[in-house]
């Protein structure tokens, strides 16, 4: 009788432990730390995955030297980014600003104009990964905005 029921035991069972690893990702093998952990880009709002017909997943390597900046732009769908070096300062079009340093993530604003300045001594170094859509771009450049507005 017991039989039968032994598979859906072993796959049930199986399943407790996977899960109840879950602190221990990769069975404690390796060294895993969580850099970033929320359900809200950086500006607060809710991240929302895009709905299209034809996905893209797009990573990108950004390199800005000290002193400069990438200008105004708003990115079209979500994006996560990790700095490699460097300190950088976004400011979004209502004033707010944000600073990532070696080693943050970043959860990029989305339909929101922003600037970045690198504002350390070194050059920055980002990685950021956009969930988007064939053929449709994932940051779009805009007129800089006043500086007293973005202040």
């Amino acid at each position: 009788m017991l039989s039968p029921l032994l598979p859906l035991l072993m796959v049930l069972g199986s399943s407790v432990v996977y899960a109840a690893s879950d602190d221990k990702p990769y069975g404690g093998r390796l060294q895993v730390e969580t850099v970033k952990d929320q359900s809200v880009t950086d500006d607060g709002k809710t991240i929302q995955y895009p709905l299209t017909e034809h996905p893209q997943v797009k990573t990108l390597r950004i390199q800005i030297p000290s002193g400069k900046e990438t200008g105004w732009h708003y990115h079209s769908f979500p994006g996560y980014g990790y700095v490699l070096a460097g300190t950088m300062e976004v400011i979004l079009e209502n004033g707010r600003k944000n600073r990532y340093e070696t080693g943050e993530a970043i959860y990029e604003i989305v339909k929101i104009p922003h600037n970045g300045r690198c504002i350390s001594t070194i050059p920055c170094d980002l990685i950021v990964t956009f969930t988007s859509a064939e053929d449709v771009p994932v940051t779009v450049m805009v007129p800089p905005m006043e500086e007293s507005s973005a202040q």
